[in-house]
């Protein structure tokens, strides 16, 4: 049984594109249309090379697949245009069934989880006109108890937040997140949005735009932000203290209506499990606030929470539908893994310089412990946006200017950016005030007083970091270059961030790799078991 789930492609305003495979209840493939077309968040495309690339991983055809799911129920349309696509691009039309959006995203949190029961929750932007969705999932489905129309949707508040304070709307939003710790109280915005006795509130007016926006590259905010706030920023005017004090606002007024709407379900359900999903469930402050909340036993955040993960979601609910069971996914490096002879393809296409190691992981903790920033590339790529450890940039946490640097002369972003730390698993609660394991970046935690003035480059400027916990069955190769770097440095953590540059989506082949690496600061790309370096 061979089912691909899909996202995007058939509107302008929808984004973040991907196709998901399953084959027999287990999840094969999973890849977004931006690695691909080089387009970040693919707004308004095609998934047709994400679905060649699903279709290629797993050995098939669009003729042996049984089913095609995609979100979007509401959309009347869709089947239609799906068809279409299929029909040209691949020749043959299978089944098509439609899904609720926020359906979706609860199936890929839940049945991705190892719980046996658990709360659900997603907030988004919006889809099917909805923009969130809560209730209780257990072996026998989910039940959803709530859900949340368009005009009370959380995910388009932050959004506008962010287009008020001079970043994009849509994709920017963890700028936002970043710039927050950075202000103080003060600033009220209890008029635009607050909790309630029933649940909360968001004044629609935060985004009503005459006329109303139709991309994802105008402005959001109406006049009424203006009116409680303010002059907007410009995107070239310098960050101020009030733009961070209402960074700060913006960001503590979302946490307080998650962790209120949270609170209610556990009041509703008694569950003791959560798992998260929609695009805000990737704030991970918000996530830090409800990890802490003392009726959360176990807490599961979906890696691809934002729009991607629909196309997993749809999956699993079609093979659910056909009677399959679906195992929970372990890892998620679900894209292609390339073969020694496809980097060597690359290297001699480009004419670089490169050696062959005989330790990969001893030459990038060495190169690192000399205080070297490089780019790392093995094995099969991740799906959804965090770098966990195969597509990753890895400086040490330990010397402070990396935070500066890296933003600087590597990733051309703004400088107030943080950094994450990837840790060794089992050091992981001496160094940071959590419990458990943190494998996929989705939640920030405190950083031990002892270990603050010790990874300064990932210690953000409110004590706390977004914790990746590596542990030798997640990833063998990673974990050993961590380990190799601890025993050089005493510390058991690199710092991580994706490899790419600032609007770029995330490298996915050799030549992307090699492109990134020529025309950035970097000092050294490690290439599957290929060495390239500059200033050598």
């Amino acid at each position: 049984m061979n089912i691909i789930g899909l996202h995007g492609g058939v509107t302008t305003m929808q984004h973040d594109a991907a196709a998901a495979l399953i084959c027999d209840g287990k999840v094969v493939a999973c890849v977004e249309e931006e690695r691909l077309s080089r387009i970040k968040h693919a707004y308004g495309q095609i998934p047709v090379k994400a679905i060649a690339e699903v279709l290629d991983i797993g050995g098939l055809t669009a003729k042996d697949i049984d089913l095609v799911c995609h979100s979007g129920i509401e959309h009347k349309d869709l089947p239609v245009r799906v068809a279409h696509y299929f029909r040209h691009f691949f020749g043959h039309v299978p089944e098509i069934r439609m899904y609720n959006h926020q359906d979706t995203h609860l199936a890929s949190t839940f049945y991705m989880s190892d719980f046996d029961e658990a709360m659900v929750a997603s907030f988004d932007g919006f889809g099917d006109w909805e923009s969130g969705a809560m209730g209780l999932a257990s072996a026998s489905g989910i039940d959803v108890l709530q859900r949340f129309g368009h005009e009370l949707s959380l995910g388009v508040f932050y959004q506008t937040m962010a287009s008020y304070l001079g970043f994009a709307a849509s994709g920017d939003e963890y700028k936002v997140m970043g710039l927050a710790p950075y202000g103080k109280p003060g600033v009220d915005i209890s008029r635009l949005i607050r909790p309630t006795d029933d649940g909360y509130f968001v004044d629609s007016a935060v985004w009503d735009r005459d006329p109303p926006a139709r991309s994802h590259f105008e402005n959001r905010y109406g006049q009424i932000v203006v009116d409680v706030l303010g002059e907007p920023r410009r995107a070239d005017e310098p960050l101020t203290q009030r733009h961070m004090d209402i960074a700060h606002a913006t960001q503590l007024a979302f946490e307080e209506v998650m962790v209120h709407l949270i609170t209610k379900l556990h009041e509703q359900t008694g569950s003791r499990n959560l798992c998260l999903s929609g695009g805000c469930a990737l704030n991970c402050l918000a996530n830090m606030r409800i990890r802490k909340l003392p009726f959360i036993e176990k807490m599961f955040v979906q890696p691809a929470s934002t729009d991607q993960g629909t196309a997993l979601g749809g999956a699993i609910m079609g093979a659910l539908e056909l009677g399959a069971s679906v195992e929970p996914l372990t890892s998620y490096f679900l894209g292609r893994a390339y073969e020694e002879a496809d980097y060597l393809e690359a290297l001699e296409l480009t004419g670089m310089s490169y050696t062959r190691p005989d330790d990969v992981a001893e030459t990038a903790a060495t190169l690192l412990a000399e205080g070297k920033v490089i780019a790392w590339m093995q094995g099969r790529s991740e799906f959804g946006p965090r770098a966990l450890g195969n597509r990753s940039i890895l400086a040490d946490p330990g010397r402070a200017e990396m935070k500066d640097e890296v933003n600087k002369r590597i990733k051309y972003r703004e400088g107030f950016r943080p950094f994450a730390p990837a840790v060794l698993a089992e050091r992981a609660e001496e160094v940071f005030d959590m419990s458990g394991p943190s494998p996929h970046m989705t939640v920030t935690y405190p950083v031990r007083e002892a270990w603050k003035d010790r990874l300064p480059a990932t210690t953000h400027v409110n004590g706390t970091s977004r914790v990746q916990t590596v542990s030798k069955a997640d990833n063998p190769l990673f974990y050993e270059l961590i380990s190799r770097f601890e025993k050089k440095t005493g510390r058991p953590a690199v710092m991580n961030t994706s490899f790419n540059i600032k609007g770029d989506a995330m490298v996915e082949t050799p030549l992307n790799a090699i492109a990134t690496f020529a025309g950035t600061g970097l000092d050294a790309l490690i290439l599957g078991p290929f060495l390239l370096q500059k200033n050598k």
